[in-house]
């Protein structure tokens, strides 16, 4: 009986045995993530935009064409001829309305200057004035002339020569030239100028 009993133990215990060996262990288990729950998220398609009101839409054109008006009339500098003399001015994009002009003389060594729509005020047709155009240390100061000016009784232009010189040109390099009329004094800037400094300074070089 006892021999039977011990047989029954043995037999138990070997069947708890072999099954301890067959189950798997977590700690050798590869994780293997899920596809559909891994994947970046998708981004947002984007909105169409809204359409704008009557009221918008005509808010906008009146924009658009304020700053057009705008563009047409800011001045900038142009280069150019004019009756086969090089000219640099600074004026409207098409030429219009410019504050001031350099233009070289052929074969004198000279260069034009003309301030345009000064205030007559104490001056008439063929005064005699001082025109002074600065930037940093460059300076000119010009004995110019009051000529008519053809679009504004109540202005005159002021005109006068310099030799053509470093110190001319060094005038239209930095940001700004310092324009100085009898009651007026005012800053152009050298923003727009770009390479037609140097193109007005071989052209007039090349005249002499």
């Amino acid at each position: 009986m006892r021999r039977q009993l011990r047989r029954a133990l043995l037999i138990i215990v070997a069947a708890a045995l072999v099954c301890a060996a067959g189950s798997p262990k977590k700690a050798n288990a590869q994780f293997v993530p899920d596809a559909a729950t891994s994947a970046p998220a998708r981004k947002a398609a984007p909105r169409p935009e809204r359409k704008m009101t009557p009221k918008e839409r005509a808010a906008e054109n009146a924009k658009k064409l304020r700053e057009a008006k705008a563009a047409r009339e800011t001045r900038i500098w142009l280069f150019g001829r004019e009756a086969g003399r090089p000219v640099l001015m600074f004026s409207k994009p098409n030429g219009d309305d410019a504050a001031v002009t350099f233009s070289c003389l052929s074969d004198s060594g000279l260069v034009r200057v003309i301030a345009y729509n000064v205030s007559a005020k104490g001056m008439k047709t063929g005064d005699g004035v001082r025109v002074r155009v600065s930037n940093g240390p460059a300076r000119l100061e010009l004995a110019a002339t009051a000529l008519p000016n053809d679009k504004n009784t109540s202005a005159v232009d002021l005109g006068g020569t310099t030799k053509v010189s470093p110190r001319l040109f060094n005038l239209f390099r930095g940001d700004t030239i310092v324009l100085e009329v009898p009651g007026r004094t005012t800053g152009l800037s050298l923003k727009t100028i770009g390479q037609k400094s140097e193109a007005f300074e071989r052209s007039c070089l090349a005249q002499r």
